[in-house]
């Protein structure tokens, strides 16, 4: 108990030193960039795993899969991005960190396989810098550049269960609550060598509103089939859906003299569900292999009832292996890592002028054991997205998640 208390809190210390700078600025669009995992496990096995059963890590894209949990864990992490955006003429480096996450889980019932899991992760992520500079042939009107820029995003907290279904099925539900700032800045300055003269333009957007998440997972059907070549074989679905988020909206203008709210308003924003599917499969006691499919349809974003024209449909595909070594007597730590490696494919909501943004990474991970039951866990992913035809931006980015996990016996019964 003191173990967990003591690391939260240099964790928590240390979310408050981090800088978080500028990304993509393909996030000007609909939520900004949709997160999926927000731990080094997740991204390990590509960020979904919505089959994968793991009692030493907490997953949020399923919820049944809590119904392995054994003992109370708890687990932070933290995110580094480093980008550079190229286009047709020129390439930026831009990077970020930031706090990816909380959970807190507890077996209740190892019987019935109820587990309870609580936690605050992120959902989207708004972060971008651009500028344009504007010159202009007149005596009057000087030369002006534009700055444009974004932050904010959403987050959910969520408490959720899980328990076991007839034919060796698990279940699980969670009631998720979405809050968020997104502010988008519109910076004019001039420059007639005399005087600075600068106009900024903010549209602060706060949204707040519940949905939920459910989901199943098969029994395993390598031993219900009689399928030798595999010691287990699962599919899980899991469905997140939202309502409609209440946003609160003011528009407001900042000059020399006047600071200005041009308008306030309240109204809704509507953030399609998203449908997920996977497929893993383990052999040999060590290897695990996991497919997995996630489907948004971002085409239907709206928000005060006007979709976006630059958003399509949203679509994942992941490959992940996992080597987690059966643990015996005498093994060193360097001998009990589990490694993680896998590919991704990525359709993201993004569309200009027809052209979408594809997404295409790599990505590997570990967990190295801190004791019994707690890992240091170490997340890597390199991807590639967009292009830098038809006045359009090429990304090349790395992401490195670091985690802590933690897992204690709490609320033992004893025999008298």
């Amino acid at each position: 108990m003191k173990s967990f208390l003591f690391t939260g809190l240099i964790i928590l210390t240390s979310i408050l030193n981090l800088n978080a700078q500028s990304g993509s600025v393909y996030t000007r669009y609909g939520i900004g960039d949709l997160e999926f995992g927000y731990s080094p496990k997740m991204m390990g096995i590509g960020e979904l795993g919505i089959s994968h059963l793991d009692p030493d890590h907490l997953m949020i894209s399923n919820p049944a899969s809590w119904s392995v949990l054994s003992r109370t864990r708890i687990e932070f992490s933290l995110g580094y991005r480093g980008v550079r955006i190229s286009d047709a003429y020129q390439s930026n480096y831009t990077s970020e960190t930031d706090f990816k996450g909380f959970t807190i889980g507890f077996p209740v019932s190892r019987e019935y396989g109820v587990g309870v899991v609580a936690g605050l992760v992120p959902y989207s992520r708004v972060s971008y810098e651009a500028e344009e500079f504007i010159k202009v042939e007149d005596e009057v009107i000087p030369s002006y550049k534009v700055l444009y820029e974004g932050r904010g995003g959403l987050s959910k907290i969520f408490l959720g269960t899980s328990f076991f279904v007839p034919f060796g099925f698990s279940a699980g539900l969670t009631l998720d609550y979405y809050f968020g700032n997104q502010s988008y800045f519109s910076t004019i300055e001039f420059d007639n060598n005399v005087v600075n003269l600068k106009a900024i333009y903010e549209n602060n957007r706060r949204a707040t509103g519940f949905g939920t998440t459910a989901g199943i997972i098969s029994s395993n059907l390598a031993k219900d089939l009689d399928i030798d070549i595999f010691d287990d074989l699962r599919f899980g679905l899991s469905l997140n859906y939202f309502g409609n988020l209440s946003t609160d909206t003011i528009y407001t203008s900042l000059s020399l003299f006047l600071l200005d709210t041009i308008a306030i308003a309240e109204t809704e924003m509507q953030i399609p569900a998203r449908f997920n599917g996977g497929i893993s499969f383990a052999f040999a006691d060590a290897y695990n292999i996991n497919l997995d499919f996630m489907y948004q349809p971002m085409s239907n974003f709206s928000f005060n009832n006007q979709p976006d024209a630059n958003l399509r449909d949203a679509n994942k595909f992941s490959a992940a292996f996992e080597y987690k070594p059966k643990k015996s007597m005498g093994m060193t730590l360097w001998e009990q890592i589990i490694w993680r490696f896998g590919l991704s494919y990525e359709q993201t909501q993004y569309i200009f002028n027809g052209q979408g943004i594809n997404q295409y990474s790599v990505f590997g991970g570990l967990s190295y054991p801190l004791g019994v039951d707690n890992s240091i866990d170490l997340a890597v992913q390199y991807l590639n997205r967009g292009t830098t035809e038809n006045n359009l931006l090429m990304e090349n980015a790395i992401r490195i998640y670091l985690g802590l996990s933690f897992g204690e016996l709490w609320f033992l019964r004893y025999e008298k």
